[in-house]
């Protein structure tokens, strides 16, 4: 039922955005206490609701956005990393992982048979886990992932979304997560605009 619903995009999904500090965009309190969350977002999400899935939408070896590659410092193909994360049977995340092909094949991390398990469980066990800072970005609706929103929810409004760079086992991980209208992050929201 799940699956007629919200009919899976095909891989790969994410467009470029633009990122920038927190302190750039305007949020209400209830969306800087989600965007700017230091632990694990999986966990986080699993306390707020009685069933967590993840849906593995794609992972292959491919050339990232310019702009990741700028942000990872790096020019080469990564493995790009693309799933749902569902709570109680809707989509609330979409999330988007790029890593080096070392890293999927790095044995500490196991990487290439996470499947439908879910990345940050994996990261947030590892005691030798550093994040970076976090950048929020503002999703239009035209964008992709507005357009599956809207698809999904038939709610047509600008998204919001963060990432930052994890490093663990010698590897550098770049997350993003854009957060679906479902989610909670608007339960009291704003419009939402860029300073």
């Amino acid at each position: 039922m799940t699956t007629e619903l919200y009919p899976a995009p095909t891989f790969p999904v994410s467009e470029p955005l633009k990122w920038q500090a927190p302190d750039k965009v305007e949020l209400t309190s209830t969306q800087h206490d989600w965007l700017c969350f230091e632990g694990s977002l999986t966990q986080r999400l699993k306390s707020n609701c009685g069933h967590f899935e993840v849906r593995l939408l794609g992972q292959q070896e491919m050339l990232p956005h310019n702009e990741e590659c700028r942000r990872l410092k790096q020019s080469q193909p990564a493995v790009v990393r693309e799933v749902l994360l569902y709570c109680d049977g809707k989509p609330w995340v979409f999330a988007r992982s790029i890593f080096a092909k070392s890293a999927e094949n790095n044995e500490q991390l196991q990487l290439s048979e996470l499947g439908n398990r879910s990345l940050g469980d994996s990261l947030f066990q590892r005691e030798d886990l550093t994040s970076g800072p976090i950048e929020v970005a503002t999703v239009a609706e035209s964008h992709v992932i507005g357009k599956l929103n809207q698809q999904w929810f038939s709610q047509s409004k600008p998204l919001l979304g963060r990432r930052r760079i994890f490093s663990t086992a010698g590897e550098q991980l770049l997350v993003s997560e854009i957060f679906l209208t479902s989610s909670p992050l608007y339960d009291h929201v704003l419009e939402v605009q860029s300073k």
